[in-house]
């Protein structure tokens, strides 16, 4: 994820500092684009699988442990489903690319390169989330993620 970030800041600088001596460099947004929409989408799943998401955290402290374990297991349903949805989404978007032959400007590459990582990060992040929806009724304790422990216990 740093280094996405570090390529595009680098890219658009140089870039920026080019169109100066009157030298741009013709990909530079479409690069930075492909590498904006991969850092968002696996970071979409990173987050996911880290327990870094977004989550009702006051709302959780407020309950008991039963009410904790019941909502952690209703966000993990609806994340899931949600991001499960959202891929399929992004495949018929993908796929609508593909039959339509879109390419980019200046790279001619066809757009669906640049779709394809959505569709891979929205359906890692469901996976994410069925993986912690499963550990959550596997286990006592209450799980953020396959790997993090709540703290709301």
């Amino acid at each position: 994820m740093g280094g996405g970030v570090f390529f595009i800041s680098a890219l658009l600088f140089v870039n920026v500092i080019g169109r100066q001596f009157g030298h741009s460099i013709i990909p530079a947004e479409e690069l930075a684009y492909m590498a904006m929409i991969l850092i968002t989408f696996f970071g979409v799943s990173y987050a996911t699988r880290k327990g870094r998401h977004i989550r009702m955290g006051a709302l959780l402290e407020l309950g008991t442990w039963k009410v904790k374990k019941i909502m952690v297991l209703i966000e993990g349903f609806v994340g899931g489903g949600l991001l499960f949805y959202l891929g399929y989404l992004a495949i018929l978007y993908t796929i609508n690319l593909v039959v339509l032959q879109r390419i980019t400007i200046a790279l001619l590459w066809p757009y669906w390169m640049f779709s394809i990582w959505i569709v891979m990060g929205l359906l890692l992040g469901g996976i994410h989330y069925v993986r912690t929806l499963v550990k959550n009724i596997r286990e006592k304790e209450i799980w953020l993620s396959p790997e993090e422990k709540g703290e709301y216990i």
